[in-house]
């Protein structure tokens, strides 16, 4: 049994891509070690350790590899993620995240952060192949991991597809309630299931609303949405917030849209617009926007948010009255 140890921080592409990676390195008999969901402390120790321009996700993150350095995990996988599409990139704070925690974090943790320049799933098998390249593990262990991966990610599109969302698959919770009305939770999935981040707006809202978020959106409708783009966008992410947004102002099969931001995001500064200057034309579906910064209260945004909800919830019953 092979005891190497590597610790993933539960931050920035976690939700996104982590699970996956958390399963390979599994499948391969490593250990992994995942840090705590997000909580006040790692949020403050990442922002004593963190420039003024970052944004929040990033300083979350910075507090996470400061958690591995207290329980002293030797190596972290902080990976360069370059581009997961052709022609289109990540945040530039992303690619200069694994220099910025080394010139920081420096001999006390050790980074493994290899390049993941993809365009597509074939391709980042490939970006896998060359990561286990540095661990000692075999082909024959390497390519049956790659097939249960491939496996967990197509049975996880399926069920997004049906209506599950994230947390529900990662969680396997399969219980299934009627909601009341459904709610478009847009934005980046490190904003949305982080609840330290977010300070639990999926799970608040999800307690009386049925959730749509951006992955649960199918290549159809990502497709109508971009229709409406002045140009293709060449950020991967931000694009498709952009689509699945204007997707459902357009086509009103949303009640209501919550846009949750993170204060300090230049993409997202430049999407959010864009999707407002589309509301203003298609403004059946009401929006919401929630920006989210280390300052941000509880209360404040728990009332907007119940207000909001109750005035979907409202005029929903005035519709079918």
């Amino acid at each position: 049994m092979n005891k190497f140890t590597i610790g993933i921080p539960r931050a920035l592409l976690y939700y996104d891509f982590m699970p996956y990676i958390d399963y390979f390195f599994k499948n391969l008999g490593l250990e992994t070690v995942l840090s705590p969901p997000t909580n006040k402390k790692i949020i403050q120790k990442g922002n004593e350790l963190s420039v003024d321009e970052a944004c929040l996700p990033i300083k979350a993150c910075m507090g996470h590899l400061q958690y591995f350095e207290e329980q002293k995990v030797s190596t972290v996988f902080l990976p360069r993620v370059i581009s997961i599409e052709k022609r289109k990139y990540i945040c530039p704070k992303f690619l200069g995240l694994p220099d910025y925690a080394k010139s920081y974090f420096g001999d006390r943790l050790n980074f493994f952060s290899p390049d993941i320049n993809v365009n597509g799933f074939n391709n980042f098998r490939k970006s896998l192949q060359d990561i286990s390249k540095h661990f000692p593990v075999n082909k024959y262990q390497i390519d049956h991991a790659l097939k249960e991966v491939r496996k967990s990610y197509l049975n996880n599109q399926k069920l997004l597809k049906e209506g599950k969302n994230l947390k529900e698959i990662m969680t396997q919770n399969n219980k299934s309630e009627k909601k009341e009305f459904t709610i478009a939770l847009i934005g980046h999935g490190y904003n949305i299931y982080d609840g330290g981040i977010s300070l639990d707006i999926f799970d608040r809202v999800t307690k009386r609303a049925k959730v749509k978020t951006v992955e649960m959106y199918s290549e159809e409708e990502l497709n109508l949405g971009k229709q409406f783009l002045p140009k293709p966008l060449f950020w991967s992410f931000g694009e498709k917030i952009l689509a699945a947004a204007l997707y459902s102002l357009k086509y009103k099969d949303v009640d209501g849209m919550v846009l949750v931001t993170a204060f300090g995001c230049g993409p997202d500064s430049f999407v959010n617009e864009l999707i407002q200057q589309f509301h203003k034309k298609h403004h059946q579906v009401p929006l919401m926007i929630l920006t989210l910064d280390e300052h941000s209260g509880e209360a404040g945004l728990v009332t907007r948010l119940e207000a909001f909800m109750d005035l979907i919830s409202l005029r929903r019953k005035k519709l079918w009255a």
